[in-house]
């Protein structure tokens, strides 16, 4: 019995063979007579039609990398698998453009810096030699002083680099003139010993703010709580006349000044992902503003508690 039955499966097995060999003859034969003959077939052997229907596969695989916008898509997609949740920079991106916007910073800071001395020093120099003291031209230029910088922080807002540049240093010479007269209440060795040390504070704690990874936007609600309150405490002494109110508003005003030097160099950073649609200039405009305002304030309260007069 298992001899015939290993006999029947020996003869399916050959039967099964032989039908294969028919069905692939028969596979064979279709395909010479159409795919060989016929460019119309999609399942011949066709030249022409293979080519057709291989670029159509490699084109899908690919994702569209040969139709009009596939190389748009695939950088489109590319750029989005690169790019990190920070305000739509790419982490590279980002880190230049941080740079960008500090280099910025603190290059226009400087330069109105240099524009607010050279103004005070040549006025401060005009009232000692000459002891003539424009007060009209004072008044003005103290008036002027908050619409141009309100104008300026609308400028900036609005994105307008030439506008902001022309506010910001309209402002730095206005304070020039205004601080002509600080120039000559102290001495020359008192000005320039209280400037490299708020220098060195600035230096110091802009650092701080700008490698730092602790956030400080809480440290800055609290320091511009301070600030108001200095404001306050400032206009109650006009009336005052307080030299002990005048000295506590002092060495709150260095605190406060020195803190905000670095919380502000951390928002100069944030603005570049919180911004990311501004221009660099007026990004690094706006830090410079900020950055400019503390050290100057920091500078004249220094010279408040240090400071010898003549």
């Amino acid at each position: 019995m298992s001899d015939n039955y290993y006999q029947n499966n020996d003869s399916y097995s050959n039967n099964q063979s032989s039908t294969n060999k028919y069905s692939l003859k028969e596979n064979q034969l279709d395909n010479a007579h159409y795919g060989e003959t016929s460019q119309y077939n999609p399942y011949g052997q066709s030249t022409q039609s293979n080519s057709y229907y291989n670029q159509y596969a490699q084109t899908s695989q690919s994702g569209y990398q040969n139709s009009p916008y596939g190389s748009f898509q695939n950088d489109y997609y590319s750029a989005q698998q690169k790019t990190i949740l920070n305000g739509g920079y790419s982490r590279e991106a980002s880190e230049t453009a941080v740079r960008e916007v500090l280099t910025n910073a603190y290059l226009y800071m400087f330069l109105g810096l240099l524009v607010t001395g050279i103004i005070a020093a040549f006025m401060a120099t005009k009232i000692l030699g000459e002891g003539y003291f424009n007060v009209t031209a004072f008044m003005v230029a103290l008036i002027m002083e908050i619409p141009v910088v309100i104008a300026a922080n609308v400028a900036m807002k609005k994105n307008n680099v030439t506008l902001s540049y022309i506010l910001f240093f309209l402002y730095s010479a206005l304070n020039g003139m205004t601080l002509s007269v600080v120039l000559v209440a102290y001495t020359t060795q008192s000005v320039v010993s209280v400037f490299f040390i708020c220098a060195a504070v600035f230096g110091i704690m802009t650092a701080f703010g700008a490698l730092t990874k602790m956030d400080l936007s809480g440290i800055h609600s609290i320091l511009m709580a301070g600030l108001f309150g200095l404001v306050i405490a400032c206009l109650v002494n006009l009336f005052l006349k307080s030299a002990g109110l005048d000295y506590i508003v002092s060495i709150v005003g260095v605190v406060v000044f020195t803190g905000l030097m670095a919380t502000d160099t951390q928002k100069i950073k944030n603005s570049v992902s919180i911004h990311p649609n501004y221009s660099p200039a007026v990004l690094g405009l706006f830090g410079a503003l900020q950055l400019y305002l503390d050290f100057l304030n920091l500078f004249l309260k220094l010279l408040r508690l240090l400071g010898k007069r003549r």
